[in-house]
């Protein structure tokens, strides 16, 4: 009964949620960075009761997937993941992420160039959709010798395995062939005109700060990295005051992606 499962496990942490966060989270800005100075043993004298829902919490474990150490407020580790295979180039921080192993998509594949070592490192995270993520700690423990901050537990690891189980988005929701409709794209303008355009203005090149070799453009972006962009729209930004749409269902938001490849029709192929 995975949906059982799923309710369960996010009732759980969302309890966990409750007794540690204080007045003030709710502004989205760097959740985990509060969250964690605080103990389960008792609310601080100034804490309010709160029932944070399902995508709230959900999306809270795929920003720390995003960027453990943004998501967590947490110093990132100073030296190179000695797992990370040596012929990629990402920074020493970068090579600590999940997603610079498991990809966008969380399948991992698409970065592994057949080589033993990218094979073993690039693997997929798909088969643990719909698993216990409260079994999940000691098969981490195995999978990652290296991340001994992670490892410890506690309530960012437990909120990124909720993540990993229930959080994961399902990639038959946006091919192509869903979203060329003249009504889709419709939707997808009405989508961000009401929840995006305030901040990234109408034609989608404000708001935001492009990474070396991305183009500061929504409409690049989604045509270039289409996966990026669905995880973020889902579930926020690390440390970053970006609304997380995972409140809305998924053809919502893969009409929302289809309406930004048309923003910005004459960006290059990387920044000028």
């Amino acid at each position: 009964m995975p949906g059982l499962h799923k309710h369960l496990a996010i009732s759980a942490i969302r309890a966990a949620l409750g007794l540690t966060l204080v007045a003030g989270i709710a502004s989205f800005m760097n959740p985990l960075a509060s969250a964690t100075q605080v103990t389960h043993d008792a609310p601080p004298p100034n804490a309010r009761e709160h029932e944070f829902g399902d995508a709230f919490v959900v999306s809270l474990g795929g920003k720390l997937y995003d960027n453990y150490w943004a998501g967590s407020g947490s110093a990132p580790p100073v030296t190179r993941n000695p797992a990370f295979p040596s012929d990629l180039q990402v920074s020493d921080t970068d090579s600590w992420r999940c997603v610079s192993c498991h990809g966008w998509d969380y399948d991992g594949a698409e970065k592994a160039d057949g080589s033993d070592q990218q094979q073993q490192q690039f693997v997929s995270l798909r088969h643990l959709q719909g698993t216990d993520p409260f079994n999940m700690l000691e098969l981490f423990t195995r999978a990652h010798p290296d991340q001994k901050a992670l490892a410890s537990g506690g309530l960012p690891l437990d909120l990124l395995l909720l993540f990993l189980t229930v959080g994961q988005y399902d990639p038959a929701n946006f091919k192509p062939e869903k979203t060329l409709s003249k009504k889709s794209l419709s939707r997808g303008r009405d989508i961000f005109e009401g929840v995006c355009m305030s901040c990234h203005d109408p034609n989608g090149k404000s708001g935001f700060q492009a990474r070396p070799g991305m183009r500061g453009s929504l409409g690049w972006q989604a045509r270039h990295q289409p996966r990026r962009m669905i995880h973020k729209i889902i579930n926020g930004v690390p440390g970053e005051s970006m609304l997380a749409l995972r409140f809305m269902d998924e053809p919502a938001i893969a009409d929302l992606v289809a309406y930004l490849k048309t923003l910005d029709p004459d960006a290059g192929q990387v920044d000028p």
